[in-house]
């Protein structure tokens, strides 16, 4: 409005003297709608490369989103000026601008972890496959051996092939019993917890035991301390027994005969750490970020892993269940040290 009454001084005062001395009121009046009118026009057409042109790229944004693509939008860098400072008629929109940038990096990020879920997903149905149909094809073939009226085995033979067939079968029922547990733990309200309060020392010091007792720990060394003899907190005895198993075994799985276990057991006045070191092999930083994740079979390059892919998943979710947390420290050649802290009550 301010160029327009300018226009129109200048029109009436200099312009139109120059053409005609005199001017008449109808020819200025003539003038002033002509430099009216073109003014509005031009004020329009800048306001609305202002204005308009920040929205439009804003709207061709969030359009480029809802198609999930996540790439730069062509032009964002036309935004910004040499010093990489947003130009003036964006500075309206930074905040806009900002939370589309770090909308547009999440949702990158949550389509890469989703396709890194699936793909995790579909190698651990295959693997859950192949461990169920080994077992099988033992059963199978064993029976089988059993059932030949061409040959006459032995008691000895025999014994064995039902020890083979009994030992595939618990493996069989392990693997169901996995994967019924983690579908039950993915709904709380089916999966109740029966907590006692009982000794958390002397029961970590039997499992321990327990575990230090099955053939695949004969060529490991498992130790066991704590700060005091006797610790009572409120936990569920079976479940409680399933983590301290599943992470016990997971460093003899994953560790060479003659590495040395330490199970520590620290306590505190409103909750108890249990703290798991192994002088193993170590893990890389993918094997530690991810080994808590659903569907991941972690292996190092020397060790096979013959899990189901659920067993540390299962242990961060029974943690949690138990209002506790569980971390892992690891370091390729510089052993692992599992943290499991618990309330008391």
């Amino acid at each position: 409005m301010l160029v327009t009454g300018i226009c129109i001084l200048i029109g009436i005062e200099g312009i139109i003297p120059l053409f005609k001395e005199n001017a008449s009121e109808e020819y200025e009046n003539l003038w002033v709608l002509w430099i009216f009118g073109f003014s509005t026009v031009a004020c329009i057409a800048v306001f609305g490369w202002y204005f308009g042109g920040p929205l439009g790229f804003i709207m061709t944004w969030i359009q480029q989103l809802f198609e999930e693509n996540y790439t730069q939008p062509n032009g964002l860098t036309n935004i910004y000026n040499r010093k990489g400072k947003l130009r003036m008629r964006y500075m309206l929109y930074q905040e806009v601008l900002q939370h589309l940038k770090s909308l547009s990096g999440k949702l990158k990020a949550a389509e890469t972890e989703r396709e890194e879920v699936e793909q995790a997903k579909q190698e651990w149905i295959a693997g859950i496959s192949h461990d169920l149909k080994t077992p099988l094809t033992y059963i199978t073939g064993y029976s089988t051996l059993l059932l030949n009226d061409q040959y006459e085995w032995s008691k000895e033979e025999a014994r064995s092939f039902i020890q083979e067939i009994a030992d595939k079968g618990r493996h069989m029922e392990e693997l169901i019993q996995d994967l019924s547990l983690f579908i039950q733990l993915d709904h709380p309200n089916q999966l109740p917890l029966h907590k006692t309060k009982e000794d958390i020392v002397e029961f970590t010091r039997r499992v321990v035991a327990i575990i230090s007792n099955y053939p695949q720990a004969n060529d490991y060394f498992l130790h066991f301390q704590a700060d005091t003899s006797a610790i009572q907190a409120e936990f569920d005895a079976k479940f409680m027994q399933r983590i301290l198993q599943n992470v016990l075994m997971n460093s003899i799985i994953h560790n060479p005969p003659s590495t040395n276990i330490y199970t520590h057991i620290f306590d505190h006045p409103e909750y108890v750490d249990i703290h798991i070191v192994d002088n193993g092999v170590g893990m890389p930083p993918h094997m530690v970020e991810n080994i808590f994740q659903q569907y991941y079979r972690g292996t190092t390059t020397e060790f096979s892993s013959e899990g189901t892919g659920l067993g540390m998943a299962i242990v961060h979710k029974l943690v949690q269940a138990h209002k506790g947390t569980i971390s892992i420290e690891s370091q390729p050649s510089e052993g692992t040290t599992f943290q499991i802290t618990l309330p008391k009550k």
